[in-house]
């Protein structure tokens, strides 16, 4: 078992942690300085054929150079946004770093996005560019490029009203004039689900990598520069900021990266080819694996220090699986697209399994009375919130001020998601408030669902809710009311599942569906979707049931 190389003593940290964000911080100056090693790697990618890739942190840094002098020259300045479609790889460092060394702000998104999620984010956002090396990708940017403002579009090779990235990054210059950046300047839109409209831009600063140092780094992963690190988050969600740029790349630690699909029995055996030191994993990835009884037999995880954990709750049967299997523990991390780690369970902290730890060193938070932001003792249940003047909380959401302001009470920022506090200061998560579906660690919301699928000939009206599943925690259930020419059918449902992959990201695709004459409302005509879910809860209790007895289930409703 790999030992972990701190334990900080949790009462002596939040006494003494003060914060000093510098004027002048960018993330581009921390890369920079990583990059004068020529023989630090920054990342290792190993592809489903064998093909292992590796890069190390000067040579990323020569090519983000090079792209900087590519957009640059193609009219894009400090404060344009750049939509990066990109898988897990070396490109992703490389384009990333290339937009904020001339000023620019990431917009990440994910490859498995379709037309009509790309054209929102490109209006949204006001894109003046788009990289992206699928070819599935760029089919749904040419199917929109009658509704969209001409824009720099790249691609990873030769396509056909696209730029050659490959092509052009090699005839390149190294010699770019970085822009000048302060903390203040925007490094990147993050776009969230919610549960009602559509999905949020969330506004980050460059100060945003300071606090993941900070938090992420230092406290959660206590990341070292010499340290192998697997984080298997993609590209377009927030949590990529939160590991592989936040927690490792502050460190000068290195990233490695599998391009293939998750299966449990390849992930231990990653984790042994490669001896990785820190590993962050879904809980519904740590759940399959930890279904594999006989692994501590078949595979050497002596190298591993620590499993982080985050994205949705972790239950107790995760923890003690892998404490009892390879005396590896899993600490648990919380927080959001709009923070950092808020909290989390530090090296040397008891770990209380099914808690999400205490809050963070640096970290003003509370559970609060959600109407009045009062603060509630241990014991209540409420929402947990953080202290609104934060400096690792988002800026607003991108021209939505009015939903910024929704997320403020008195001097408090809700993350909208209840817990309570226990009499030593650990937080265990109640459930959220709203109709959020997280499932696999994807945040999927009403909203989107619902849209793609009302779009079907067949649908009148839909609503969308969580429901509880062994393996991914839970899944996307629509119940559906049909148009009078249609019934119900298998065939129907298949119809739905396909038409709802084709028209948005396939993540949101509805696993279930149950059709119903009309859904409940209340007078005023909102759909109760509290009253489906609940209905839901209790015909899946023998689901629940047993996996409470496996210590797999901790939502309350």
């Amino acid at each position: 078992m790999g030992t972990e190389t701190a334990a900080f003593d949790y009462e002596e940290e939040r006494k003494n942690f003060n914060w000093d964000v510098p004027e002048d911080y960018n993330f581009v100056n921390t890369i920079k300085e990583w990059a004068t090693n020529e023989k630090k790697l920054m990342a290792v990618t190993e592809h489903p054929d064998g093909k292992i890739e590796k890069a190390a942190y000067c040579e990323v840094w020569d090519n983000a150079m090079r792209f900087g002098n590519i957009l640059r020259g193609s009219g894009i300045h400090k404060g344009d946004r750049v939509l990066v479609i990109l898988p897990r790889g070396t490109d992703v460092y490389v384009a990333s770093l290339g937009i904020w060394a001339i000023g620019g702000a990431v917009v990440p998104s994910t490859i498995m996005l379709k037309s009509r999620d790309i054209d929102y984010r490109i209006m949204d956002a006001g894109a003046k560019a788009l990289i992206t090396d699928d070819p599935a990708v760029a089919d749904e940017v040419d199917a929109i490029k009658d509704r969209i403002p001409e824009i720099n579009l790249f691609f990873s090779g030769q396509r056909e009203g696209w730029r050659n990235y490959e092509k052009e990054i090699y005839s390149a210059s190294t010699d770019l004039n970085l822009e000048t950046l302060n903390a203040r300047d925007l490094l990147a839109i993050n776009y969230t689900s919610g549960t009602t409209g559509a999905p949020k831009g969330v506004l980050h600063n460059h100060s945003l990598m300071y606090c993941f140092d900070r938090l992420n780094r230092y406290y959660w992963w206590n990341t070292r520069s010499d340290e192998l690190c697997w984080a298997t988050t993609e590209p377009g969600w927030a949590k990529w900021y939160w590991g592989p740029f936040g927690a490792v790349l502050n460190a000068g630690a290195t990233n490695f990266h599998y391009s293939g699909r998750f299966e449990p029995e390849k992930w231990f055996e990653l984790l042994d080819k490669w001896n990785i030191n820190k590993a962050c994993f879904t809980p519904t990835e740590l759940r399959a694996m930890a279904t594999i009884e006989d692994a501590d037999q078949r595979f050497d995880l002596t190298e591993l220090k620590v499993i982080l954990t985050a994205g949705e709750p972790c239950t107790p049967g995760i923890v003690n699986f892998f404490d009892e299997k390879f005396g590896v523990s899993v600490r648990e991390g919380y927080g959001q697209t709009e923070t950092c780690v808020i909290a989390c369970t530090l090296p040397g902290m008891k770990i209380k399994p099914g808690s999400m730890g205490r809050f963070t060193p640096g970290v003003e938070g509370a559970i609060v009375d959600p109407d009045t932001g009062e603060k509630l003792p241990s014991g209540e249940k409420g929402t947990i919130a953080v202290a609104r003047d934060h400096p690792m909380l988002f800026k607003g959401y991108h021209n939505k001020p009015e939903k910024t302001g929704e997320c403020f009470v008195g001097n408090w920022y809700l993350t909208g998601d209840l817990a309570m506090l226990d009499e030593d200061g650990y937080i265990w998560f109640e459930s959220r408030a709203d109709d959020i579906c997280i499932s696999s660690g994807y945040r999927i919301g009403p909203f989107e669902v619902e849209s793609a699928v009302n779009s079907h000939e067949a649908v009148i009206e839909s609503a969308m809710i969580p429901s509880p599943d062994p393996i991914r925690g839970e899944v996307v259930k629509v119940f559906v009311v049909l148009r009078k020419e249609f019934e119900p059918s298998e065939e129907l449902i298949k119809d739905i599942q396909n038409h709802v992959k084709k028209v948005t990201a396939p993540y949101k695709y509805p696993r279930e569906i149950e059709f119903l004459r009309e859904l409940p409302k209340t007078i005023s005509g909102k759909i109760k979707r509290k009253e489906l879910r609940v209905t839901e809860f209790e015909t899946k209790m023998d689901v629940i049931e047993k996996l409470k007895e496996k210590g797999l289930w901790q939502r309350a409703d």
